[in-house]
């Protein structure tokens, strides 16, 4: 039990001094599996790694991954952020605070394009820094919002961290998706209700009714790229199409938008785009590859027994349990970023939630949400980074002006926590329609 708690930390280090995960965790595998064999040039460790690396790859459900990625990359630079931002700033201007309400609104609506932070944090980002400055809000203030609202696109649908899940789990993308819906939104109007609190509190401006013309006219640039959510799940929904082949179908509806409708790009720009999308898919296959072997080690040397056991001398209850791994998986988000984090955690985990009586959709939605966090807080906090350019600010003040949305995304991870159905309920719902 030892030595598969060294190699865990040994992982840890590896990520920690900037070695790439996907080559961290194969590495790590490779030695794992030299343990579990008695000797590191046993031809069965390479056998073994070899067919995780077969049996994972060969899964239909991970082309989702490649093509929502494309559709994310290609709806970013189609001019649809443009499009989204200008829209919901002249519906929201008559509030206070109106473009504060107006940076969580579009990242909801990007959210169903996209499933990167880092994406929302970079593209949409920079046009709503440059639109909150533009019109007299706090540099920090403005910082915050759109760190906090960066959070939504990995937790609504389609998400890529929550395709990770449902392939480490086996579990239905489907379902998946319909069990982010709500939590989602609770999110997204969680940071709604804090952003109009300061607006009040700090006296942020308000702007008069937008004339009906002009509004009429930017919900009509708006409509086709909202349309791409309800494409996909009501696609999926109505049994038109897996969530894979959805994936697909995003794909093809951004490809049109940008090259047909709004004819923001060309073939290079298009070629561009498309060779960006492989090379991410490329190393989220590849870390799923090595993570779920490490998985496999760490189950085989007992690991996973052993935590079960430990978990039952801390508590018999299952809420209590969901608790307790949110406080690990907060610590773990410091570290890594969420996608890896998941290929690498949900194998470990799944024998002791299942004896616990866990739904694993439930136990995917807090643990993919509890660990998006992780992208605002430090060391490692990907999209702090991200936006260090976007904001003009360092790093230590993003964390800060960060924290308080942080705080609520952590009061909506443990209100799902203690009340699963407020998860659960949807995706039930559809199942009996």
């Amino acid at each position: 039990m030892i030595l598969y708690l060294l190699l865990t930390l040994g992982l840890i280090a590896l990520i920690l001094t900037g070695f790439p995960v996907g080559f961290a965790a194969g590495v790590i595998s490779v030695i794992g599996a030299g343990m579990l064999f008695g000797d590191l040039l046993d031809p069965r460790v390479a056998t073994m790694i070899a067919r995780m690396a077969v049996t994972k790859i060969d899964s239909f459900l991970l082309l989702t991954i490649p093509f929502f990625l494309l559709a994310g990359r290609l709806m970013n630079s189609g001019g649809v952020t443009d499009r989204l931002f200008a829209f919901v700033a002249l519906a929201t201007q008559p509030f206070k605070g109106g473009l504060g309400h107006a940076n969580v609104l579009a990242s909801i609506m990007f959210a169903g394009m996209s499933g990167s932070a880092t994406a929302d944090a970079v593209g949409l980002g920079t046009i709503e820094m440059r639109a909150m400055l533009k019109n007299g809000y706090d540099r920090h203030f403005s910082a915050g919002v759109t760190a906090g609202s960066s959070l939504l696109s990995p937790v609504i649908p389609p998400s890529i961290v929550l395709v990770a899940y449902a392939v480490q789990a086996e579990v239905s993308v489907a379902k998946m998706f319909f069990a982010a819906i709500v939590p989602g939104v609770l999110l997204g109007a969680s940071f709604i209700a804090y952003v109009s609190y300061r607006a009040h509190r700090d006296n942020y401006p308000s702007g008069p009714l937008p004339p009906w013309l002009p509004l009429l006219r930017s919900f009509c640039q708006a409509i086709l790229p909202l349309m791409t959510p309800i494409i996909i799940m009501g696609g999926i929904y109505a049994g038109v199409f897996t969530p894979t082949e959805a994936a697909a179908v995003a794909a093809l509806y951004a490809l049109i938008l940008g090259v047909f409708v709004y004819r923001e790009y060309g073939v290079a720009k298009l070629l561009a785009e498309v060779r960006g999308a492989m090379l991410d898919s490329a190393v989220i296959m590849l870390i799923t590859v090595f993570t779920s072997a490490f998985g496999i080690i760490m189950i085989r040397g007992q690991v996973a027994t052993e935590l079960a056991e430990f978990l039952t001398l801390l508590t018999a209850d299952a809420t209590v349990l969901m608790l307790l791994l949110i406080v690990f998986w907060l610590v773990v988000g410091c570290f890594m970023a969420q996608t890896p984090a998941v290929l690498i955690l949900t194998p470990i985990l799944l024998p002791t939630v299942t004896a616990y009586g866990i739904d694993l959709v439930h136990l995917g939605i807090v643990m993919s949400m509890t660990l998006t966090l992780g992208l605002l807080t430090p060391p490692v906090g990907m999209v702090l980074y991200s936006l260090i350019r976007v904001t003009e600010l360092p790093f230590e003040r993003l964390a800060i002006v960060s924290l308080p949305y942080v705080l609520i995304g952590l009061g909506v991870v443990v209100l799902l926590a203690v009340f699963p159905q407020i998860v659960l309920f949807l995706p039930e719902l559809m199942v009996t329609q």
